[in-house]
């Protein structure tokens, strides 16, 4: 567990040191470092907390409330998840923030966006294409 998570845990039991950290808390869900670099630069709010967990740690997250994440980035697709599988769960667990997957290259992210939004039709959801091909990279 490094510093990030370490805010993340003291934010969701309310010990937040600056009263707001949970509202700018970023959960990256089995992301790899280096793909938080090759975000659009608008996507992150300064002075983020970013915290890095595995799938298997979800449970332990509280999802709704006060203490829910402001954003959640993940792959597209990994060996354990899919996109469809963690907006299904964030659905489920009641988040209503901003979920982003997150790909090198895609041709067309309309089919994924689709499929997302019918399964779960309440979650804020959108595609990275993390090549600046996205529309958040003009922003």
């Amino acid at each position: 567990m490094d510093g990030r998570d370490k805010k993340l845990n003291a934010a969701q039991s309310g010990r937040a040191t600056d009263g707001d950290t949970h509202s700018r808390t970023v959960l990256a869900v089995a992301l790899a470092p280096q793909a938080l670099d090759l975000l659009p630069r608008n996507v992150l709010e300064p002075h983020s907390y970013i915290a890095r967990v595995s799938y298997e740690e979800l449970d332990s997250i509280s999802f709704s409330g006060p203490q829910a994440p402001a954003l959640v980035l993940s792959p597209l697709l990994t060996p354990v998840f899919d996109a469809i599988d963690l907006a299904r769960y964030l659905s489920q667990r009641g988040y209503n923030g901003r979920y982003l997957a997150l790909v090198d290259r895609l041709p067309s992210a309309k089919l994924i966006r689709r499929e997302v939004e019918a399964q779960s039709p309440d979650l804020n959801f959108d595609v990275v294409v993390l090549d600046g091909s996205s529309p958040l990279h003009s922003l």
